[in-house]
C-alpha cells in the first residue's frame, strides 16, 4: 500500500514554531522511521508524507491534545488503488472522517509535449470524474485545474486560474467553434473534486516537473543537467531525465502521450483552448 498524505496544522500564529518542534520531535521517535517533507505556509504548517504503510496518525493526536486548539487536517490518496480520504482531528478526537473511491491511478491519461530547446509547451494529467473528465494542465509559464464535459467538437471545457479553488474561465466548443467566457462571479470546485484534483497536480508535478521558484538546494541537480544540455531555464521546466529518456520525438519537438483515439480530443481542446489564451 502506497500512501501519499498532506496533513496540516491550523492554530494560533504565535505557537506555531512550538507546534512544529513538538510534531517533529514525535515524528523523528517514531519507530519505523517516517519521512516527511515539511511545506509550511503562511499562518499554517503542512507535511508532506509518502507512505509504504498506514498514516502514522499518533505524532499528530499527541500534538493535538497538548494544544487543544489546534486543528489537524488530513488528506491522503492511495492513487493505485483509486482510494482517499480526509480527517479533521482537535484535542486528540477524530472529528471528521470520509473516504472515497476515485479513477485508479491506472487510468490516468497523460500527456507532455516539449520543444526541442527543452522547454515545456503543455503538460496534462486528468481522470475520468463522473459525467466527464477532470485534471491538471501546465505550460512554461502558466498551470490550471481543469474540467472538460462532452465530446469532441461538442464539449464545455473549464479552468481555474492557476491552482486556485475556483472555476474563473470557461469555453463552450459547439460545431467546431469555441466561445470564451471569464466567470463572475466565480464558480467553487466541490471539496471532493479538489481533494482529487491537488492530488492530480502533486502526484504529476513531483514526477515531471521542478520549478525555477524552488529553494535552489533542491533544483541544483536539474540546474547543472539543463545548463550541460543547453536548455535555459524557465517557471516550470521537465525533469532532465524526462527530457533525455522518456519523450520521444514527434512533430518538430519531443512527446509523450497516453490517450487513446477516443480520448484524443481533451489535450488538443486544452491546446487550442486554454493555451492559445495564456500565449
Amino acid at each position: 500500500m502506497k500512501l501519499t498524505a498532506t496533513i496540516t496544522l491550523k492554530g494560533d500564529l504565535e505557537r506555531l514554531p512550538e507546534y512544529r518542534g513538538y510534531v517533529n520531535r514525535l515524528l523523528d521517535e517514531e519507530e519505523n522511521g517516517v519521512s516527511y517533507t515539511e511545506l509550511h505556509a503562511a499562518g499554517q504548517l503542512e507535511y508532506r508524507l509518502k507512505l509504504r504503510g498506514g498514516i502514522p496518525f499518533p505524532p499528530f493526536v499527541t500534538t493535538s491534545q497538548a494544544f487543544p486548539e489546534l486543528i489537524v487536517e488530513v488528506d491522503w490518496i492511495e492513487a493505485e488503488e483509486g482510494r482517499s480520504g480526509r480527517a479533521i482531528i482537535q484535542n486528540g478526537v477524530l472529528r471528521e472522517q470520509a473516504a472515497q473511491m476515485h479513477a485508479p491511478a491506472g487510468s490516468r491519461l497523460q500527456e507532455v509535449r516539449a520543444d526541442t530547446d527543452g522547454g515545456l509547451r503543455i503538460a496534462v494529467s486528468c481522470v475520468r470524474w463522473r459525467e466527464g473528465w477532470q485534471g491538471y494542465v501546465i505550460a512554461a509559464d502558466q498551470h490550471a485545474f481543469f474540467r472538460i464535459v462532452g465530446r469532441a467538437g461538442a464539449c464545455e471545457l473549464s479552468a481555474s486560474d492557476a491552482i486556485e479553488a475556483e472555476w474563473a474561465e470557461r469555453w463552450t466548443v459547439e460545431s467546431g467553434q469555441a466561445t470564451y467566457v471569464e466567470l463572475d462571479p466565480r464558480d467553487p470546485i466541490p471539496e471532493d473534486a479538489l481533494r482529487e484534483l491537488d492530488a492530480i497536480a502533486q502526484e504529476f508535478s513531483q514526477e515531471w516537473i521542478w520549478f525555477d521558484e524552488s529553494p535552489p538546494e533542491e533544483t541544483v541537480v536539474e540546474r547543472q543537467r539543463f545548463a550541460a544540455y543547453g536548455y535555459p531555464v524557465r517557471a516550470a521546466n521537465l525533469r532532465s531525465e524526462a527530457l533525455r529518456k522518456v519523450l520521444r520525438p514527434e512533430e518538430g519537438g519531443l512527446a509523450l502521450s497516453s490517450f487513446g483515439e477516443d480520448t484524443r480530443w481533451i489535450p488538443e481542446t486544452l491546446l487550442r483552448c486554454w493555451l492559445r489564451s495564456t500565449t
